[in-house]
């Protein structure tokens, strides 16, 4: 069945799931590249008479992601099930149909990826369990990935620019702050909610102060940002430009194709050697304008990682990284380890958990010590006779935020009443902080840093 909603005297046109009492509006616009497609993107103000929400719409160029097809449980929703384009800037309503509620909190998810995969349609980031729990409203979003989101343009001309995928983001936030009213949205309580890169990436825009009126609280899973300096953007992009001269010699920076952009990034990658994901190619730059000494780091925050993070990256003694190429990866995200620690599989999985997650989470909530309103988990469900579940790694706790616990099915777990009771609990406490600001337990503070267990 179809639903519409208007905005500003212009039709949405949506999808209503009568056996699941939800709307969904899908693959709405919200900003374009009409100054260029090295450059930001521009917040859609000028809306056409009638907008078709009722098909996602094109992903952001990018390599496959084995991943995305494992924490699946619909082969329609695989990752070759979508188009990539250029042209991806778009994002994803869902709220419950009928409702009392007028002014219902608001989610926006950011979605991890290592700033290279990711988009905002992926099964697993599909919100109607939440959604029809909780009766919130929930926006996930497309922003550019990879060179074309997080490689400084600048190198190569001064009029184009760095952080695109960063101003993607912060268009997406401003169309729900300025739109989400009509579809039964608080546009004065919209959480931010991000996993891995997609919490890196809310703390850059955290740090930007001219966000600060455009969202109220955010949820920080299993990522703490390093911005790169504009030295080593300038690097990265020197490099991609000796990769496009070698490679490409006849062609301008403006002739390259989508595929030649993919092929460069390729060859990047190769060139820097297998680092399971650990070494971040592209990431947002420092710039100028950001700071943590703003009012975006006094609003309410809720920061978790997961026990075993690492695992998703060295699963076992043949998957791990050679002693070298593991110390030189975490080198590049400034831990320095000694040789001796990065020798088994499961010492450079701890030196992950740790250094890049765990222990970054903490000295992150100990350097907003101003802030009272704080708060800690970790997420520590398996199951230790599981193929695939057998340890609480990095991305694992998606599943149960929001409540895809078909996935485990999908890939053979018997699912108890445990998983769907702790996942139930997970999503009650994601609504209870959108909706209350808080958690329903002691804020992370002198004498109490121990977080909150979900298992």
């Amino acid at each position: 069945m179809m639903v519409n909603v208007t905005i500003n005297n212009r039709i949405v046109k949506g999808i209503y799931d009568n056996e699941n009492d939800i709307d969904a509006f899908l693959g709405i616009r919200y900003a374009d590249l009409k100054h260029g497609r090295f450059k930001h993107s521009e917040l859609i103000t000028s809306l056409p008479e009638s907008i078709d929400a009722t098909f996602f719409n094109n992903i952001p160029p990018q390599p496959y992601n084995q991943l995305e097809d494992f924490f699946s449980s619909d082969v329609s929703f695989h990752f070759n099930h979508f188009t990539q384009d250029e042209d991806c800037l778009y994002l994803n309503i869902w709220r419950r149909h009928h409702s009392q509620n007028k002014t219902r909190p608001v989610i926006i998810y950011f979605y991890g990826g290592g700033f290279v995969n990711g988009h905002g349609s992926a099964e697993l980031y599909q919100p109607q369990s939440v959604v029809e729990q909780e009766d919130v409203i929930v926006v996930t979003f497309n922003y550019r990935l990879g060179a074309w989101g997080f490689l400084d343009w600048s190198f190569f001309k001064p009029n184009y620019d760095c952080n695109n995928g960063l101003s993607d983001q912060i268009n997406a936030i401003k169309w729900v702050h300025q739109h989400i009213k009509d579809f039964g949205g608080d546009p004065n309580n919209i959480t931010l909610m991000g996993q891995s890169a997609g919490s890196m990436s809310i703390m850059a825009v955290m740090q930007l102060p001219e966000t600060e009126s455009y969202f109220h609280k955010v949820m920080l899973l299993s990522g703490t940002l390093r911005l790169d300096s504009r030295k080593i953007g300038y690097e990265k992009a020197q490099n991609f430009s000796e990769i496009i001269a070698e490679n490409y010699p006849n062609s301008t920076i403006d002739s390259l194709t989508t595929e030649n952009i993919m092929n460069i990034m390729n060859l990047d990658q190769t060139t820097r050697g297998q680092s399971k994901g650990l070494e971040l190619i592209y990431a947002p730059i420092q710039t100028s304008s950001m700071t943590m000494n703003n009012p975006n780091f006094s609003k309410p925050i809720f920061v978790s990682y997961t026990q075993n993070e690492g695992d998703i990256y060295i699963k076992n003694e043949s998957r791990k990284l050679s002693t070298n190429r593991f110390v030189k990866a975490m080198t590049f995200n400034g831990v320095e380890i000694e040789v001796s620690n990065a020798i088994s599989a499961q010492q450079q999985s701890t030196c992950i958990t740790d250094y890049i997650f765990q222990q970054p989470a903490h000295d992150f909530l100990k350097s907003i010590s101003h802030n009272p309103n704080r708060w800690l988990a970790s997420f520590q469900w398996h199951e230790p006779n599981s193929t695939y579940y057998h340890s609480a790694y990095h991305i694992l706790d998606i599943v149960f935020w929001f409540g895809h616990l078909d996935v485990l099915k999908a890939n053979g777990l018997d699912v108890t009443t445990h998983e769907r009771e702790l996942s139930m609990k997970m999503i009650h406490n994601l609504a209870y902080f959108a909706r209350f600001s808080k958690m329903p337990w002691l804020p992370y503070q002198v004498g109490h840093t121990t977080p909150h267990i979900y298992d």
